[in-house]
């Protein structure tokens, strides 16, 4: 291991530490926790995102990974799903402490499992396939970094636009009127997302046509999110709307998926 990477662990290995701190719900009052189902979601998100990172690494990943660096990457993962997903989430409003736990917010939880899901999804995709296929130049931590973080910006820059067209206030709806179907439309747009950016970061990279093809179905999801906010100028009943969007996002999330396993 060289002097970057042992730097780069170290630093993950702080991220890490540092995250669980911040987020940590150990020390609020008892009854924040009794029968309150959101903290227990995130976590499975949290879970779930480095199961997928380390059946990647297992299967997918470079050859090259192997022995410490399977434990560098997956100590990258956790500070990456921790931070940029579960804290990252607060930049929509939603605190995993406040809203989540001391609140018992529902549909926050929904929201904010999505997207630290989708985040450790990304992250796991980026590490699918070899660094550089035309040659034997193993590559390095550097490089799936650097397509985590423009998948995960186009999730992020994505999901942000979908609130900002949202009917009202993605905020008021989620955390004062705790509007599930409001959470779980904006979940899965961005779990949605998060396929296709996963899809757009993985494989063998030999160009950039297949990752912008995924970028133009996501693109996609956000035209048919606007054409269904206001159709004729009067918005869908919410339960209709959401479902409709709901099948929308997964038939084009599936098709990206199609595309790239043909």
């Amino acid at each position: 291991m060289s002097d970057d990477e042992f730097i780069v662990m170290l630093l993950s290995c702080g991220a890490a530490i540092g995250s669980i701190a911040y987020t940590t719900v150990s020390g609020l009052h008892p009854l924040c926790l009794e029968r309150n189902a959101g903290p227990g979601l995130v976590r499975l998100a949290i879970i779930g995102g480095l199961a997928w990172i380390a059946i990647v690494l297992h299967w997918f990943g470079d050859p090259s990974i192997v022995g410490i660096y399977v434990w560098f990457y997956m100590i990258m993962g956790y500070a990456v799903i921790k931070v940029f997903g579960q804290i990252g989430g607060e930049m929509f409003g939603i605190s995993m402490r406040v809203d989540v736990a001391e609140r018992r917010n529902w549909p926050a939880a929904v929201f904010l499992s999505a997207y630290t899901f989708g985040t450790g999804l990304i992250f796991g995709g980026s590490l699918w396939g070899e660094a550089d296929p035309n040659s034997d130049y193993e590559g390095g931590w550097w490089i799936p970094m650097g397509f985590f973080l423009l998948g995960w910006g186009v999730m992020t820059i994505g999901t942000a636009i979908y609130h900002l067209r949202e009917p009202g206030r993605f905020r008021t709806s989620v955390l004062r009127e705790r509007n599930l179907h409001s959470a779980a439309g904006a979940a899965s747009f961005t779990l949605s997302t998060a396929v296709l950016m996963t899809d757009a970061v993985s494989g063998d990279f030999f160009g950039w046509g297949a990752g912008l093809l995924d970028v133009g179905l996501a693109a996609a999801m956000l035209v048919g999110h606007e054409l269904l906010r206001t159709p004729s100028g009067i918005a869908f009943e919410s339960q209709s709307r959401r479902t409709i969007e709901f099948v929308l996002y997964i038939v084009l999330a599936f098709l990206g998926v199609v595309i790239w396993t043909s």
